[in-house]
């Protein structure tokens, strides 16, 4: 959403790891556009390849053997790209190539696990770019269990009405005046240990300048 992909986008990507953000990538730009996704590792750049033309994408996607972190992308696509996006270890380095490539008003998104990497690549980002939005994301699990929850209510008319209140276990009370209703309710609280790591993906957009 943020970074703002329609069908008919030119996108650009690195590094490509897995493959699994380059898919949905395609399927955003498709049927007209194209991803060009980008890693340093040749083997794993001939996996993802084989992978897309096993799912049918390789039509939408093309995979390259570059080092984007330090030679940049090619300079093919300079004003060309309409989002780039960037997961690499020091993606601040990479950003003024980014900027080249991007049409006026393109999008960059990076993708960093520490906030240190977060504000270096903001400083890069404060010379050509605008609008520097930083989001974190953090898995986080809840425990959500059912209970059955008594209450008890005292007739009208008991000489002895007191305010309403929970029953407790064992209580004889509901003979003596009073009315007990139970009900399931759903309670849902934190997790006590948050598995995984967190992340943040910084978004900006190229300045336009007159």
């Amino acid at each position: 959403m943020y970074l703002e992909i329609v069908p008919g986008c030119l996108v650009l990507e690195s590094g490509t790891g897995s493959g699994s953000l380059t898919t949905s990538l395609a399927r955003a730009v498709a049927p007209t556009g194209h991803v060009y996704t980008f890693d340093f590792h040749e083997q794993r750049a001939a996996s993802a390849r084989e992978d897309f033309e096993r799912t049918g994408l390789s039509n939408l996607v093309t995979v390259g053997v570059r080092d984007i972190q330090g030679e940049g992308f090619p300079d093919e696509f300079c004003g060309r790209a309409d989002s780039v996006f960037l997961d690499l270890p020091q993606p601040w380095l990479v950003i003024p190539s980014a900027g080249k490539m991007l049409k006026p008003d393109g999008v960059l998104c990076s993708f960093s696990p520490c906030i240190e990497q977060v504000q270096r690549s903001c400083e890069a980002l404060k010379s050509h770019f605008t609008d520097v939005r930083t989001f974190e994301v953090l898995l986080r699990t809840y425990d959500v269990r059912q209970r059955i929850i008594e209450s008890c209510l005292v007739n009208e008319g008991d000489s002895n009405e007191r305010p309403p209140r929970k029953r407790r276990q064992g209580s004889a009370e509901g003979n003596n005046g009073i009315e007990c209703t139970s009900s399931p309710t759903v309670m849902i609280r934190p997790s006590g240990e948050a598995r995984g790591h967190t992340g943040y993906l910084t978004f900006a957009r190229l300045k336009c300048f007159a």
